[in-house]
């Protein structure tokens, strides 16, 4: 488990599973299949029905998890469990709990919240740990809604196709209200000791197999202390679902998921970044831009803050309009660090781009709505595009830049839809 194309598999599935479907296949004969340890690829039919695995005790089997997501909930891989919802199903302010993205390292445990516990240790004063309740009682509560994605969120428009989950344009990403206590509060309850560099979030979620590597990532000092690094308890006012980290989670706002430790029991402060799978096997770019189809250089550096990027959640893919009727063409944009500036709408393929309004208010890390009025002149098909722009003056790009694990696409989203007179 600790290499990565073992953990993700290293075929892209074929297939997308709804949420319905996914259900149905597991409760039939190809679930043995379907939780045999990699992705999907494909239901085989030449092969006896098999009895499927029983799930290791203190662990939420996929369907319990799947039942409380949407029907448009497409799972991506199995086990690990993975699943999105596409864009014109993020049309919302704030994600709801049951369209937020799926990304599992492990299976998802079963945690009781009465029983769990936090400990702060490594280079501080006073090693602490903190009950769910003494965390609230101890330190000042706050809510703020941010943007969460999946590093590989996107992975299958890279080309060619990077081994890993095979992520959408447009799945793998959520921006819920996070609810907790401030991580910089937490480590300054312990003193936070003259060389810490680094602190390392463990989670409690485990493998199949007992020697699969822990999931531990760590994050620099300087973000670990920013006001928004948040130890989360409730996400959109309501306890923290099991698969996505229930009792307690780091939420590392516009950073790549992975950082944002789900099942959260453990904080380290380190003298160094930590050393280790989610570190340093997976969660790496490389340094300068390489050729695409090559491997991973050795000075390869870890994913941090997500580049500037937007999708537009309506109209739907190949939905219908009136001739001459106006049509909101609306999207949501956000960045990593920084500001989103402006978004950039096109009707002709990038030859002339239109600006969209977009809302500026909200909190620093959520994303950003924008919207144009769009009225078709002339029937037929139509393609719109849409561009972000951050303050530093970065701009999306048509393609990303290729890497080996296939993260940060944040090349230009378009949708096509039908005028009809």
């Amino acid at each position: 488990m600790s290499n990565p194309s073992k953990e993700w598999g290293v075929n892209p599935p074929r297939t997308e599973l709804t949420r319905r479907g996914f259900m149905t296949r597991v409760a039939g004969a190809g679930a043995a299949v379907a939780l045999s340890g990699v992705p999907v690829q494909g239901w085989t039919q030449d092969k006896p029905a098999a009895k499927p695995p029983t799930d290791p005790p203190g662990t939420v089997p996929n369907p319990g998890v799947m039942a409380e997501k949407v029907p448009e909930m497409q799972a991506h891989s199995e086990r690990p469990l993975t699943g999105s919802v596409p864009a014109e199903h993020h049309n919302y302010a704030v994600t709801p709990n049951d369209r937020m993205f799926i990304r599992n390292n492990h299976l998802t445990p079963d945690l009781d919240a009465g029983k769990h516990r936090l400990t702060v240790k490594g280079l501080v004063d006073r090693e602490l740990a903190y009950s769910v309740d003494e965390l609230r009682k101890s330190f000042k509560v706050v809510t703020t809604q941010a943007m969460l994605e999946c590093a590989g969120s996107g992975r299958a428009s890279f080309v060619p196709r990077p081994s890993g989950t095979p992520w959408s344009p447009t799945g793998g990403m959520g921006c819920p209200r996070w609810t907790g206590v401030r991580l910089r509060d937490v480590l300054a309850a312990a003193g936070v000791k003259a060389g810490a560099v680094h602190v390392a979030g463990q989670g409690g979620d485990f493998g199949v197999v007992a020697t699969a590597a822990p999931v531990i990532r760590s994050i620099p000092m300087a973000k670990a202390m920013e006001e928004h690094t948040l130890i989360a308890w409730d996400m959109n006012e309501k306890p923290l679902p099991k698969v996505h980290g229930y009792p307690l989670r780091l939420m590392v706002p516009g950073w790549v998921g992975s950082a944002s430790t789900k099942w959260l029991h453990t904080l380290t402060v380190l003298d160094a970044p930590f050393k280790g799978t989610y570190m340093d096997g997976s969660y790496r770019i490389p340094r300068v831009p390489v050729k695409p189809g090559e491997k991973m250089p050795p000075d390869a550096v870890i994913t941090e803050a997500w580049p500037v990027k937007s999708m537009i959640t309506h109209p739907a893919p190949d939905a219908t309009v009136k001739l001459g009727r106006p049509v909101l063409i609306e999207g949501r944009a956000w960045v990593g660090e920084g500001a989103v500036d402006r978004v950039d709408l096109s009707f002709n393929e990038g030859a002339s781009w239109q600006p969209a309004a977009i809302n500026t208010g909200g909190d620093k890390y959520a994303w950003r709505i924008f919207s144009f009025e769009y009225v078709p002149k002339t029937p037929g098909y139509v393609t719109v595009l849409a561009r972000a722009r951050d303050d530093k003056g970065s701009l999306q790009p048509i393609v990303s830049t290729w890497n080996p694990l296939g993260y940060f696409w944040n090349g230009i989203h378009r949708v096509g839809f039908v005028v009809e007179a």
